[in-house]
């Protein structure tokens, strides 16, 4: 193409500048810091420029972002993109024994899928002419790329990230945004945009999305990366890595009245509850405290704890309780988190019931209620997020008696959100491995887990991946530890005052620092250590919040508009849905419908109990629905599987009016 006249290069210009406009307008009404971020900018680095072509390109420090022509450019990218798209397909573990009857339902949803299509099939490799359900673009360039996707396909939710904003100036000059942002509306969708930041903000801009969009929409999770850059790679490999913990953590319903069960029963013994940090003030801050997790570095550890007992306070984590007792070690407080009964005949199996009832326990309000009369004393901390507490912060003040946060999913992160939430500020971690070196040797060696004859014994613990080893090069971790890891980054990087000493021998944690025994001064011994934590659990914790109210009688009111909600949630899957956009479609109804009750005072409860089991059976039925080519049979799968989830809903309405009083039965 030969190079543009005067004339041309006037009119290209003023075509440019007009779209430039047009969708500060938009950004203006739709998303406003866009428009006060351009409203007075400058080009630096990054600019428009004509090409040799006469097209408009981007050149950034002397050097054209397109090669060849943008345009066709884009096109051979999306063409590659429908051939073979990078994506995360949802899939829920179903190994091992299955105990939880939406276990047993969810299970039912993969045979179906397999006794029809098989475990493998080429549809669900390929990008869906039919509905993208929810992409994450990384990188807009001049946005070629992203006309021609709305061109071949439906785009439901469309979550762009850019981390150039001189880029971002570029594309506004060329794409039409409010264009996108209208055919993302017509699926019932939306545009997401961020511009700058750094890889782990746009992976937790995704999971904000999904939480609030509903987790279906990550049966198929698209990543489009559209240039090369350091930041754009380093997205898309977060993203890639991070995507199993996007899926995870939203709890079920057999969950919640779990908890709420066992939360009724520490209402009515009136076990105090945690204050918040500004209620209470603690002089033993300084101390050293023992996180002891069971992993199996603790075997080389359990002298040197023995030795110090007098010089720190000990947090012993679950089932590590045995094998610290066996050691002579006793610990100044027993850490909890688990809502089973078997908590109760594993603690029981440890023996040492005279040590065990010099010990304090301090426990989620999730905690079995009877394990508590195994200790000497029982103290309870709310879990956030979580049935048991919604109901009660019904009748109680949320900012005095906050959840911990970042106590789960394991033990150690109980721990740790405990020692934080108490005012300590210098954390020793012994056997918080957060993985292992063996899957025959996955926690200390006298472990419960170890035992043939305990409930959680295995063998052998079957890894995910590796990660960066503490004091090693690489060691194995799954996704719940790994999980676990990162949740104890969350809570360092909120918790700067806090210094971490990380002696395990297993992943590395950000934010804690690698030390050995041999390399740190003696621990001085503590004074009064025993009237002193008697002093700040007197203070931290209280009771006087449950007066004379009756928890039960007050939740059983609750009833009548659970009835009401699931009864709603199960007339919605009767009606006839003919294909996977007009489930997609469905389950966004349903997503809202629920999600209207979150972050309501009186009803938050209601949101907490179905949230989870909506998620998880919403994007087990979606993905599913991806192995189907075939129209007929994919609707014949869609509405089997809706009458199953309307079975279980009922199923779990009868549950909790059947045990929202009773222990755990599992």
């Amino acid at each position: 193409m030969p190079q543009l006249s005067e004339i041309e290069l006037d009119i290209q210009t003023k075509l440019l500048r007009a779209t430039f406009l047009k969708n500060m307008a938009f950004f203006q009404k739709f998303l406003p810091e866009i428009h006060q971020l351009y409203k007075s900018y400058e080009p630096n680095k990054v600019k428009l420029t004509f090409d040799s072509n006469g097209e408009v390109n981007i050149v950034t420090d002397g050097n054209l972002m397109y090669s060849n022509s943008p345009k066709a450019e884009s096109i051979k990218q999306v063409d590659a993109f429908f051939k073979k798209p990078q994506q995360f397909a949802a899939s829920i573990s179903r190994k091992g024994t299955l105990t939880y009857e939406h276990e047993r339902q969810l299970k039912r949803f993969y045979d179906e899928r397999v006794d029809k299509v098989g475990t493998k099939h080429s549809a669900s490799l390929k990008a869906t002419l039919e509905q993208l359900d929810f992409i994450s673009m990384i990188g807009i360039g001049l946005g070629h790329h992203i006309q021609e996707l709305v061109y071949r396909t439906k785009i439901k939710h469309l979550f762009i990230w850019e981390p150039d904003k001189g880029v971002f100036f570029c594309a506004m000059h060329t794409l039409d945004f409010q264009a996108i942002h209208s055919h993302c509306l017509e699926q019932s969708g939306d545009l997401t945009i961020q511009i700058g930041g750094n890889d782990n903000q746009f992976v937790n801009k995704i999971n904000q999305l999904l939480r609030s969009n509903g987790a279906f929409n990550m049966s198929r999770l698209f990543m489009y990366r559209h240039y090369h850059s350091e930041k754009t790679d380093n997205g898309f490999k977060t993203l890639t890595l991070l995507c199993h913990r996007l899926l995870s953590g939203f709890g079920f319903f057999e969950d919640e009245i779990m908890s709420i069960s066992h939360t009724l029963t520490a209402a009515k013994h009136k076990f105090p509850l945690l204050k918040a940090p500004t209620l209470f003030s603690n002089h033993l801050s300084e101390v050293p405290i023992f996180i002891i997790g069971n992993g199996p570095s603790l075997d080389q550890h359990l002298d040197f704890i023995k030795n110090n007992q007098k010089n720190a306070v000990i947090f012993s984590c679950g089932t590590a309780l045995k094998a610290v007792l066996d050691a002579g070690i006793i610990p100044d407080f027993h850490i909890e988190m688990e809502r089973q009964a078997a908590t109760y005949e594993w603690i029981d199996q440890v023996g040492h019931k005279e040590k065990l009832k010099t010990i304090t326990i301090i426990a989620l309000n999730t905690v079995y209620s009877k394990i508590y009369s195994l200790f000497k004393n029982a103290y309870i901390v709310g879990k956030p997020k979580d049935g048991g507490m919604d109901f009660l912060y019904e009748f109680i003040d949320k900012n005095d008696y906050p959840g911990a946060y970042a106590c789960n999913p394991t033990v150690s992160n109980a721990a740790t959100a405990f020692a934080v939430r108490l005012g300590f500020t210098k954390l020793n971690l012994f056997g918080v491995d957060y993985g292992f070196k063996d899957e025959t040797k996955h926690h200390a060696s006298g472990s419960l887990h170890n035992k043939k004859d305990y409930h959680g014994y295995k063998k052998r613990v079957a890894s995910a991946f590796s990660v960066k080893g503490n004091f090693c090069e690489r060691v194995l971790t799954t996704q719940t530890l790994d999980m676990s890891r990162a949740n104890l980054e969350l809570l360092l990087e909120v918790s700067p005052f806090v210094k971490c000493f990380n002696f395990s021998d297993g992943a590395l944690i950000q934010l804690t620092e690698p030390t050995r025994v041999e390399d740190i001064k003696p621990f001085p011994q503590i004074d009064n250590k025993e009237i002193g934590l008697t002093t700040l659990l007197s203070d931290a914790f209280s009771s006087d919040i449950y007066g004379n109210k009756d928890f039960t009688k007050l939740f059983e009111e609750k009833l009548i508009f659970f009835k009401q909600i699931i009864g709603q949630l199960c007339q919605s899957c009767k009606g006839e849905v003919k294909n996977r956009n007009e489930l997609s479609l469905l389950f966004s109804e349903q997503y809202k419908f629920v999600h209207q009750f979150k972050d309501k005072r009186d009803y938050e409860v209601y949101f907490r109990f179905i949230n989870g089991t909506l998620n998880y059976f919403q994007t087990e039925i979606m993905s599913n629905t991806f192995y189907f080519d075939d129209e007929k049979a994919q609707r014949v799968y869609i509405n089997w599987s809706l009458n199953l989830f309307e079975q279980h809903l009922n199923w779990l309405l009868n549950e909790l009016i059947d045990y929202y009083n009773k222990p755990s039965k599992y």
